[in-house]
């Protein structure tokens, strides 16, 4: 564990159009990551296997569940059934919300604006 203040300009100080994913904390139950995207970066769709909080700390983005019935898992071949309540659904997250969502939900990620926020996954 760091026993450091964090300077999250300095973190994100990233180059280009390439994505920032930095891990801050990984204890296999749970996660904590750092994410910068510019504008109009996506992080295609995906499953996480834990219950998932993101923080907007910059910007704008927007979540998007899949509308598919099922999907098979990429990581570990499972078959996963949508969240018949979300599927389909985009939702747009600003600076200084929260958003959360459940385990085993297909979904993606764009940046609306160029955007920094933390995925905490417990």
């Amino acid at each position: 564990m760091l026993y450091e203040a964090l300077e999250i300009e300095e973190l994100l100080n990233f180059k280009d159009n390439d994505k920032l994913i930095i891990d801050l904390m990984d204890n296999n139950d749970s996660q904590l990551k750092l994410i910068g995207l510019k504008k109009h970066q996506v992080i295609d769709a995906h499953i996480s296997h834990n219950n998932v909080c993101l923080y907007v700390l910059d910007g704008e983005i927007k979540l998007e569940f899949s509308s598919e019935n099922a999907h098979k898992c990429e990581s570990c071949g499972c078959t996963i059934e949508s969240d018949a309540d979300n599927a389909g659904k985009k939702y747009k997250i600003k600076k200084g919300q929260f958003f959360f969502f459940e385990k085993n939900v297909l979904h993606s990620v764009e940046a609306l604006k160029d955007s920094s926020f933390l995925l905490i996954k417990i």
